[in-house]
């Protein structure tokens, strides 16, 4: 088969990946004039890594990333409500690593062997005519596939113009994300819960820490530095050092959170993957786990010798179950985090270990 891949993120070059390992032709086109790396740093629970795996590159990527053995949550104050060990639920999944995205980025770039990838350069229009997918491009261009996928985006042209209402909702939760040095050579993953804000800090290496902060919309201001320290300037160690010592001039990743909900956005030769498809709050880490989980049940499902509608129907069948999952998770630890400082904080702390594995144990399981 000749397919288009539109985008080059996370989802698209693992797209391109799998399907060219399983004898696919494949062309990526990207609309940005370099590699998408807005984000700054990425944690990849034991799924992701699997999946990995199952593309062949566990092993690079493990060798650029810092390993994760444990998952803490505390207060504002650095009072420990709970502690989970990785290994306790992934161990026979996959590992727990962090790494800059722009790394992932790069590793699934250079694993493609035979296919195309043009930068600068994207879909502006796509019909159907004699079963093939007619595309125009950005730059004056046309060609005929037999299928596109399109993995643009949590605000996917390509959803936009071929399904209805579709529009992102609103999660409202507006984030920073940012790289500092990481002083208190922090060495697992860490999230302070104040008040309808939460601040989250994953090391990269020992040198190098990722933060991720969220508030309201309305908390959040024009979004500045001096916003953000002032927001989170009663949080204690380890992390409230982290946002107190900035400098206005950190390089810093601003985002207003929104959800698309999972369903099967397939047409004729046409199927959404990743954010596209499903972006969900960051609350469950699991943004790259199902766009590379994505990638690798489209190429199986592509492999078969069935009629594309079946395809991508059973592409759809086996990613339904765990993309709600995903969702239906996400929404509850928003809910769990953005509730009075006590209730949260009893909870967690009697029943976090209980709560952290039912919320991860399906996705530990086989594909």
């Amino acid at each position: 088969m000749k397919i288009l891949v539109v985008g080059a993120g996370i989802a698209g070059l693992a797209a391109a990946r799998a399907l060219e390992l399983k004898g696919q032709h494949v062309e990526v086109v990207e609309r940005f004039e370099t590699s998408p790396t807005s984000g700054q740093g990425i944690f990849l629970l034991g799924n992701a890594t699997r999946a990995l795996k199952n593309l062949g590159l566990q092993k690079e990527v493990i060798e650029a990333s810092f390993p994760i053995a444990s998952q803490q949550i505390l207060s504002s104050s650095g009072l420990v409500l709970n502690s989970v060990a990785t290994q306790s639920v992934w161990g026979n999944c996959g590992p727990c690593v962090a790494l800059p995205r722009a790394s992932l980025i790069e590793l699934l770039g250079r694993s493609l062997q035979s296919t195309s990838v043009s930068y600068g350069k994207t879909l502006t229009s796509t019909a159907i005519s004699d079963d093939k997918r007619q595309v125009s491009f950005s730059d004056g261009s046309t060609s005929e596939y037999d299928l596109v996928v399109g993995a643009d985006g949590i605000h996917s042209p390509l959803r936009n113009a071929n399904f209805e209402a579709t529009a992102p909702r609103p999660l409202d939760i507006v984030s920073w994300r940012l790289v500092v040095d990481n002083l208190g050579e922090l060495d697992s993953w860490t999230v302070m819960l104040g008040r309808k804000r939460t601040l989250l800090g994953i090391p990269l290496s020992r040198k190098q820490l990722y933060i991720y902060a969220d508030c309201s919309p309305r908390d959040f201001q024009d979004g500045s530095i001096e916003t953000l320290k002032d927001l989170f300037s009663q949080f204690k160690g380890p992390l409230g050092p982290a946002i107190s010592g900035l400098t206005p001039d950190v390089i810093t990743h601003r985002a207003m959170l929104a959800e698309v909900a999972a369903k099967p956005y397939a047409a004729e030769r046409l199927v959404l993957i990743g954010d596209a498809a499903h972006a969900s709050s960051p609350s469950m880490a699991q943004g790259a786990g199902m766009a590379l989980e994505d990638a690798l049940i489209l190429a199986e499902s592509l492999s078969r010798p069935e009629a594309s509608a079946s395809v991508l129907a059973a592409f759809y069948a086996r990613r339904k179950a765990r993309l709600e999952w995903v969702q239906k998770q996400c929404a509850a630890r928003d809910k769990l985090r953005n509730s009075s400082n006590f209730l949260r904080n009893l909870i967690l702390s009697k029943f976090g270990n209980t709560l952290y594995q039912h919320s991860y144990m399906p996705l530990a399981q086989p594909l």
